[in-house]
């Protein structure tokens, strides 16, 4: 399709103006992931009408333009010009507040809300405080964790430990015996954040026992009150770990952010409980459509 081009570091300038001057809050709508998962899914962009629309052409989604130079009837000839070669495309990720403010957009859509692919959505406050009932739990493990380990160190993600990262999360899958499409995905997405370490606007936190790493996360920014936060990993079998990890990525940004984003549970039943059971703030619908004949 003409103008359609393949992502790649280059363009990372590019993403950020777009993203700069019209954040969004879903995930998918950020610079690392759309390098780091984008990589494998050979992700490209148009330019159109002065907005630039990503496309995912392994599943053949049109993601939301980003720009505001449009109206649902050109959005509709949009995804008809994408299915002139992509005959599944779909526009996805429509805004909320554009749905809110364009009901007209049903006169083009079938609109649905993809339940498993919502963002869950933190007040890194909260998650710093966890106050109330309903998160004792997750505080006493912490404590169980700082009394088993009073001389653990919370380091930066820096160059010369990527290799240790990435030793420990081959390391997390193997004990795990963990497979399947989506983490075997991650893994490689992983891998490429790692490798464009020093392009990316990506940071992280290793909690870091005698030398050896216990847990770690890395995040990046979402919107100018919101980071995201993309993986996580911790050691089952030290104690506290999951929950010591989260408090301490929250510490991190707690005087830079309002809100923290953990992505989505992908209709993992468990990692569905995981991320309700630290009360999330609010939830990022995901939007996606189906073009009306």
């Amino acid at each position: 399709m003409n103008g359609l081009q393949l992502i790649t570091e280059e363009h990372i300038p590019l993403l950020q103006d777009f993203l700069t001057r019209y954040p969004r809050r879903n995930c998918d709508f950020n610079v690392t992931n759309l390098l780091a998962w984008g990589k494998i899914y050979r992700n490209q962009y148009l330019l159109w009408q002065d907005n630039l629309v990503i496309f995912n052409p392994k599943y053949q989604n049109v993601c939301f333009p980003l720009g505001d130079n449009f109206t649902p009837a050109e959005l509709a000839n949009l995804v008809r010009l994408f299915k002139q070669e992509y005959p599944e495309a779909e526009l996805i990720i429509v805004p909320e507040e554009y749905y809110a403010q364009t009901p007209e957009l049903d006169n083009y859509f079938e609109v649905s809300d993809d339940r498993a692919w919502a963002d869950y959505v933190y007040e890194i406050d909260s998650l710093v405080k966890l106050s109330g009932k309903k998160l004792a739990k997750k505080k006493n493990l912490i404590s169980q964790f700082i009394r088993a380990y009073p001389d653990y160190q919370v380091l930066p993600v820096t160059n010369d430990k990527l290799d240790a990262l990435l030793r420990f999360t081959y390391k997390w899958k193997r004990e795990r015996s963990a497979e399947g499409i989506y983490l075997m995905t991650e893994l490689k997405a992983i891998e490429n954040t790692l490798a464009m370490w020093d392009i990316l606007p990506c940071e992280g936190i290793i909690i870091c026992l005698h030398d050896k790493i216990a847990a770690y996360s890395i995040f990046s920014p979402q919107t100018p009150d919101m980071a995201d936060e993309h993986f996580e990993k911790f050691d089952p079998d030290k104690k506290g770990s999951a929950q010591i990890v989260n408090w301490e990525t929250a510490r991190h940004l707690q005087n830079r952010y309002k809100y923290l984003n953990r992505e989505q549970d992908l209709g993992m039943e468990g990692l569905r409980q995981a991320k309700l059971s630290y009360q999330p703030a609010f939830l990022v619908k995901f939007l996606s459509t189906k073009l009306k004949a």
